[in-house]
């Protein structure tokens, strides 16, 4: 599987970090707004409280109210006041009769302030106000100016416009922004960082890419047929598969995940790989409720350390039988177990014959079954000058015998002792599986005439294999399938052998072919060389 150049695990933890400083940012903006805003105003209510306090004790404006001076040195030195000072933006000096002395805009000057905010004032407390009660400012506060007998003789206020409040308020929010960019782009960096050594662990993959190749590993762990099992440093089972848990008798495997590996099999010795950290191949097991299996046993390491192990089991039996069937050796031994079975049985008769005193009759059984199993195998024997292929005939001729099936090896039949165009075993194991799928099929019939002939003809091009039977056929709709493995309808545990023979026919570049027709029997096709192509003319 090829590594993605792409960054969308960089980019996910980007826009995280993002999220999560963009939320954080907005939630302490919320707070601190409120905290930060409500502080300024009152910082602000004190400043202009303490503004209006100054101003209300200067002698000239006192003197300006009580009329002992004129107010035009006080409009300069206010008009230099609000200029000069920061959060001040309006000064209103008035007599008792709110008749403003001096105000910014210069033609109010001698007019009436308009709002009945300045009245407490008259009682001598000093105030702040909001804009809902105030003519002239968004927020403003009064002080009363009292004369030298201590009388109120007007008052002053000191107030800010709405443009000041905005102008705070944007210039916090513009240092939250500040912040927030920061707080992002310090975000950024880390989950670069981050990516990185995440991909870095994860072998260069992104996560999508490690989560689809560990899926795809898992379902062809699961599809094996052999069982692994892995356990980490402390000996517990990590991984299962559904194989091995048939083995374990488990009805799921994933019961078994967590548990120590001697909980499930008592005598197992996988936990000293963690302490030999040394391979071991081939290992014996016959504890395992599942059948007696092979084990292929591997340490698991990382930076060098034995992290844990893996077993792989292999079931023996079914190794052996596979093995056996693709060797020919089970047909050689079941050919020799007839061959050995009937002659036993005409040993019986000869010591019948003997115990009875019929020693005429015992000689005269005794020459004719030696001449006929003479003419058998000299004509077997003749044709046939493979040794291995020659004992697989005359056992299974001993063998149909037995059934009341008769075996016939065509004559012309030919078979030089090292054919170029199969090994001897791979023969073996194609004429003995086709026998003995005929003999089944006849030892399972009614049928009268009980006959199997069997052709092999070498020549210089190529070799031809024939056999055929004289059973009841094979029914039109199994006949699709009687080449794909584990199809059978002789039970379970059957159906490798035609599939068996198919494969190696294939792997030896050969054809095969079927002739069928019910009730009157199959014939079996293999050819191979010139044979091959020809096959299906003949």
């Amino acid at each position: 599987m090829e590594k993605r150049s792409g960054h969308s695990l960089g980019r996910q933890l980007t826009r995280m970090n993002l999220m999560l400083a963009i939320t954080t940012a907005l939630l302490a903006f919320a707070g601190t707004m409120f905290l930060t805003l409500r502080m300024e105003f009152q910082a602000i209510d004190t400043n202009l409280t303490n503004s209006a306090l100054i101003l209300s004790q200067l002698p000239q404006v006192r003197r300006v109210l009580t009329g002992e001076t004129d107010a035009d040195w006080l409009i300069g030195y206010l008009d230099e006041t609000i200029s000069a000072v920061d959060g001040i933006d309006l000064i209103l000096v008035a007599d008792t009769e709110a008749t403003l002395r001096y105000i910014p805009d210069k033609a109010r000057i001698g007019t009436t302030y308009g709002t009945s905010a300045w009245q407490d004032t008259l009682a001598g407390e000093s105030y702040v106000m909001g804009a809902d009660d105030l003519e002239t400012a968004e927020r403003c506060a009064f002080v009363p100016v009292r004369g030298e007998d201590g009388a109120v003789v007007g008052f002053v206020a000191v107030g800010i416009y709405t443009r000041s409040l905005w102008v705070l308020f944007w210039h916090t929010v513009l240092q939250f922004l500040l912040v927030a960019a920061a707080a992002g782009l310090l975000g950024i960096l880390l989950s670069r960082r981050m990516a990185g050594r995440i991909k870095e662990s994860l072998m260069g993959y992104e996560p999508d890419d490690f989560r689809q190749l560990f899926r795809r590993q898992e379902v062809v762990l699961e599809s094996l047929e052999e069982g692994i099992v892995a356990i980490d440093r402390s000996g517990k089972v990590i991984y299962m598969n559904e194989a091995a848990g048939k083995l374990f008798g488990l009805d799921r495997q994933e019961s078994a995940v967590g548990r120590p590996i001697a909980e499930l099999d008592r005598t197992s010795t996988l936990s000293r790989l963690l302490k030999t950290g040394r391979a071991e191949h081939n290992v014996s097991i016959n504890s395992l409720p599942g059948g007696r299996v092979l084990s292929d046993r591997l340490p698991i390491r990382q930076d060098g350390k034995v992290v844990g192990a893996v077993a792989i089991y292999r079931d023996r039996t079914e190794m052996t039988r596979l093995a056996e069937n693709l060797t020919g050796v089970q047909h050689m031994v079941e050919a020799m177990r007839a061959y050995t079975h009937e002659f036993m049985n005409k040993l019986h008769v000869i010591h019948g014959l003997l115990q009875m005193e019929k020693y005429d009759m015992a000689m005269d059984y005794i020459m004719d079954i030696t001449h006929t199993q003479q003419q058998a195998v000299s004509r077997v024997m003749t044709c046939i000058q493979d040794p291995t292929a020659a004992a697989l005939l005359v056992g299974k001729t001993s063998r149909a015998s037995e059934l009341g099936i008769r075996l016939i090896l065509e004559p012309g039949s030919s078979l030089s002792a090292d054919s170029r165009f199969l090994p001897s075993a791979v023969l073996v194991a194609i004429l003995g599986n086709l026998l003995d799928n005929a003999i089944d099929s006849l030892n399972a019939s009614g049928c009268t005439l009980r006959e199997i002939t069997v052709t092999l003809q070498e020549r210089a091009d190529g070799l031809f294999l024939c056999v055929e039977d004289t059973g009841p056929g094979i029914p039109p709709t199994v006949l699709p399938h009687i080449f794909e493995a584990g199809f059978s309808t002789k039970g379970e545990s059957r159906g490798t052998g035609l599939s068996l023979v198919k494969d190696l026919v294939e792997t030896y570049h050969g054809q095969i072919r079927v002739e069928n027709e019910v009730n009157v029997g199959a014939v079996f096709y293999v050819s191979f060389g010139s044979e091959g192509r020809e096959g299906g003319q003949r």
